[in-house]
């Protein structure tokens, strides 16, 4: 059997006790257990990780694209393709013939102090083999070189530049004096000021 109530629902009628039934329904008790709301804190917080992980992955990304972009595929590869395919094909350079020279030994152009340098020089030309006309005019070459080495002073060539600048010199004049001879490369294998 039901009574009707003021709720105008149906509710069984029991007698002797109350049971839950009989208990006016809330409606904002009603919704809640419907739908549940998350804590407002929690959800906030797994959104805010999610982006964080997210934006971190994306500036990894962006950080290999533009500082390495070496090591995506080349298909990948949005900026200089060209670069990256230059990169895996090394460069070959010819070995020239390399001429060893008596090391000299020269006063320097120093006025407040007397000062020296020994060096040695080899020469790299152009040529892969030797060429005869390097022996003939090797004493003019001595001679132009120990000419440009004692019209320096120690500031001229004490830093890296100084004696760059002094390899330059000497390669041109090793080229204006040999002819058709051609000077590729200077080096100093013995370089020592006192």
């Amino acid at each position: 059997m039901f009574i009707a109530s003021s709720n105008s629902k149906l509710k069984p009628w029991r007698m002797g006790s109350i049971s839950m039934v009989d208990q006016p329904i809330d409606p904002a008790l009603e919704k809640m257990k419907k739908d549940p709301e998350p804590p407002k804190g929690k959800g906030k917080k797994k959104l805010i990780i999610i982006l964080g992980i997210f934006v971190f992955i994306l500036a990894g990304g962006a950080s290999v694209i533009f500082f390495a972009p070496e090591l995506l595929p080349l298909k990948l590869n949005l900026f200089g393709g060209k670069k990256h395919k230059e990169a895996k094909e090394p460069t070959t350079t010819k070995q020239g013939y390399i001429y060893s020279m008596d090391p000299f030994i020269v006063n320097l152009a120093d006025t407040e102090s007397p000062r020296y340098l020994k060096i040695k020089i080899e020469i790299e030309s152009q040529e892969p083999k030797a060429d005869e006309r390097f022996a003939k005019r090797l004493p003019k070459l001595r001679d132009a070189i120990l000419t440009i080495l004692s019209s320096k002073t120690h500031k001229d060539i004490y830093d890296t530049d100084g004696k760059k600048r002094l390899k330059e010199e000497i390669a041109l004049r090793a080229n204006q004096l040999q002819g058709g001879f051609k000077v590729k490369t200077i080096y100093f294998t013995e370089f020592v000021v006192q």
